[in-house]
């Protein structure tokens, strides 16, 4: 299957997978350029490495916008290519937490029929950076910034003379925000994000958008999201409501593409009444839940 690549700005190459409309991106200047996130399938990540090679371009460094899955699958395929992380991508692939994302990998692999000579490893970045970073590829300078909450890791690439914002699993057209790691953490991110000039805006899963009007429109809509569910779930907490009594209270409210969204919501009202103080075991729970499956 052929993997179509589009310009969104002037250095910036933009390729979607066919799974979960994930985005895999390129920067490019004079000769060199920064992989973000290439994925998902073999295939789809080989036509990135031709297209670079196409360009008689080095790839200088590949950016893990963070830990989940469906986005670390990129640097087996780029070996000499020193890869780029926030801190918190370490704690999050160790543990329990490394062995969930080789499951997943493990059946998502089996489900597609897609062999294997060896076993995956999860990469281990060259460079990590606690706050912010910056990177030089060619005449360009990209800016690493921490922004969790979808994970404890997640971090966006943004080039200010294109204004191009690489939201990592933020800011989508399909998705409502997936508060996997942390509801307070997510509402600051999401602060920090609305101070900046945005023109153009690349979420990890969705369309891309290059309207003003469309782009505020996103930020709008997620941060007035996150602060309804907090404010309801607060007020559920107060009240000593359980878990199914608060979903009972947040089934009306509003967000993007309700039927594929109900079950992320559901996880996000549970994992938010855990943080907020509700009584229930976080392993039962939200998106905690999810590190316990095998199956």
């Amino acid at each position: 299957m052929t993997l179509s690549l589009t310009q969104l700005a002037p250095n910036l190459w933009v390729a979607q997978s066919r799974l979960f409309f994930t985005s895999s991106g390129i920067f490019l200047s004079r000769g060199q350029t920064c992989l973000i996130d290439p994925g998902v399938f073999p295939d789809e990540i080989h036509a990135i490495a031709g297209f670079v090679a196409g360009q008689d371009c080095e790839p200088l460094k590949l950016v893990l916008t963070h830990s989940h899955w469906d986005h670390i699958l990129g640097p087996e395929h780029f070996a000499d290519v020193p890869t780029v992380a926030q801190a918190s991508y370490l704690s999050e692939v160790s543990g329990q937490g490394g062995t969930h994302t080789r499951q997943q990998i493990e059946r998502w692999e089996a489900k597609h029929d897609i062999g294997r000579t060896q076993p995956f490893v999860i990469p281990r970045p060259a460079e990590t950076f606690e706050e912010a970073t910056t990177l030089t590829v060619g005449e360009l300078t990209l800016h690493l910034m921490h922004a969790p909450g979808h994970s404890s890791d997640q971090l966006v690439v943004y080039q200010p003379d294109s204004a191009t914002l690489w939201a990592a699993d933020m800011l989508s057209d399909i998705e409502i925000p997936f508060i996997s790691h942390n509801l307070a953490a997510y509402q600051r991110t999401l602060a920090m994000l609305s101070a900046l000039d945005i023109q153009t805006l690349v979420p990890g899963h969705g369309r891309a958008a290059s309207d003003s009007a469309e782009i505020r429109s996103r930020i709008s809509e997620d941060t007035a999201y996150l602060a309804e569910l907090r404010g309801r779930v607060q007020q559920a907490v107060l009240e000593g409501r359980t878990v199914q009594e608060t979903a009972d209270l947040c089934a009306d409210m509003r967000y993007r593409s309700h039927e594929e969204n109900v079950g992320p919501h559901r996880l996000n009202l549970e994992s938010v009444y855990v943080e907020l103080g509700g009584e229930a075991d976080p392993s039962d729970v939200g998106w905690g839940q999810l590190l316990d499956e095998t199956g």
